[in-house]
């Protein structure tokens, strides 16, 4: 189904999420941080790190917005930390090491740890919206990971004519389960209910732009670049101005070598600017899956960005959101950003997505 994209139902999303919130690299106010509790054997409470160090006593609610938490009654932060505390009777919710390795076919669990015996906690929807939190707070740090900027204009000329004279504007995406928008709190059926990342790049176009955006999702979940390449035939029969072409993560569980997924990926773009010269392909490199996780391959996602990078030129330009997610997951645990546990992103995943893909894309003039 065809969605189009109104002013409107964006300043509506604005009231609901930090869908709206400047990218999290672009401080000194921080929106949406995201916080996944853990009581460590050993250690009296629970915790968990912030992105920056705030400047003022961050404000907590719950990841679904629904529950507002007290500094000094519900968690504790002390000036000069990014630690976040949990005090006696939180009605924050935490996990403890054993949690995370649930008993076997207990709920909640997912069978294939890389260990090969324990199991891992799992949960589609919003089983970890639920167990998550967001923080808001001023900061005066400085995001010293990678910054992703405007593509080259001779990549994206083309593109940006049409969004510069705000003429109308047809987005066709093709990926895996996170294209679709899987477990995004909407995708969720849950509050604040932001949508998957194609959906916030339709807006945040529109939003720069002022022309309409006119979108259409082909994504399926479970799918990798094979499929996508014979799925071109449907991605050119939208007469499309811009295509988002994001695959990897299922490629890379199933090992498929860098320079195999980069000539499918080859083949698929060659073939759309063959039957649509002017249309613009982004490619888009994948997060990483928890490295617990057996099927993850921490070695490819990286290796998939760069080769992607080498197909770049005249009409197509690479957001390169592993660089970006992997900086964020150094300073994170991997269930503070996670949508299941396993590898689709959470509404602040989703975010980044959106943010680094409208970067590549660049600002009105």
């Amino acid at each position: 189904m065809i969605r189009r994209f109104l002013i409107l139902p964006l300043l509506l999303l604005t009231k609901l999420t930090a869908a709206d919130a400047p990218p999290f690299w672009a401080v000194p106010q921080v929106k949406g941080d995201p916080l996944f509790f853990v009581q460590a054997d050993g250690e009296a409470a629970a915790k968990a790190l912030l992105l920056f160090t705030p400047e003022q006593p961050p404000v907590i609610r719950s990841a679904t917005l629904e529950s507002t938490y007290e500094a000094g009654k519900d968690y504790e932060w002390k000036p000069g930390s990014r630690e976040i505390t949990l005090k006696a009777g939180t009605r924050i919710p935490f996990k403890k090491p054993a949690d995370l390795h649930p008993a076997p076919n207990a709920p909640h669990s997912y069978k294939s740890s890389r260990d090969g015996k324990s199991w891992m906690l799992y949960g589609a929807g919003r089983f970890f919206h639920d167990l998550q939190c967001a923080a808001a707070y001023p900061t005066k740090d400085e995001w010293k990971g990678p910054r992703p900027s405007p593509a080259p204009d001779a990549q994206l000329s083309k593109l940006r004519a049409k969004l510069q004279a705000a003429a109308p504007l047809k987005l066709v995406t093709l990926g895996d389960s996170i294209s679709t928008g899987a477990d995004a709190s909407a995708i969720a059926n849950a509050p604040p209910r932001q949508p998957g990342y194609p959906d916030l790049v339709a807006r945040g176009i529109e939003a720069r732009f002022g022309g309409e955006i006119t979108a259409k999702n082909l994504s399926v979940g479970g799918m990798d670049s094979a499929w996508g390449l014979l799925q071109v035939p449907a991605v050119i029969a939208e007469s499309p101005d811009l295509v988002i072409l994001a695959f990897g993560m299922n490629d890379a569980s199933g090992h498929r070598t860098p320079e195999a997924f980069a000539g499918i990926i080859q083949k698929s773009v060659a073939q759309i600017q063959a039957a649509r010269p002017d249309c613009a392909v982004l490619l888009v490199s994948p997060m990483t899956a928890n490295a617990e996780w057996i099927h993850s391959a921490p070695e490819l996602y990286p290796a998939y960005a760069i080769a992607l990078e080498k197909l770049t030129g005249p009409g197509v330009a690479l957001a390169d959101v592993t660089v970006v997610w992997t900086a964020v997951a150094e300073k994170k645990s991997y269930l503070s950003l996670s949508g299941n546990g396993l590898n689709h992103p959470n509404d602040f995943g989703h975010r980044l997505y959106a943010d680094v893909i409208l970067a590549v894309i660049g600002d009105k003039k």
